[in-house]
């Protein structure tokens, strides 16, 4: 009989320890996931930022050439 109850504590003991370690792992590969997707719009925003300053900046070399252009 020892055995047996002993057996079965064990199961018990081993199912919680297996739903612990499922939702440990969980919790860590979701906020993984969440990271990397943040961080890919953090990088999409820095990129359009870029795009925008560098967008700025030509315009500002076209106005300045056309009036070098129409000066001569």
């Amino acid at each position: 009989m020892e055995t047996k109850e002993a057996k079965t504590k064990i199961k018990t003991y081993a199912g919680s320890f297996l739903k612990f370690a499922i939702g440990a792992g969980a919790v860590i590969g979701g906020a993984y996931v969440v990271s990397r997707v943040k961080e890919k719009q953090n990088t999409e925003i820095r990129l359009e930022r870029l795009e925008q300053i560098l967008g700025e900046i030509s315009e500002s070399e076209e106005i300045k050439g056309a009036s070098v252009v129409s000066q001569k």
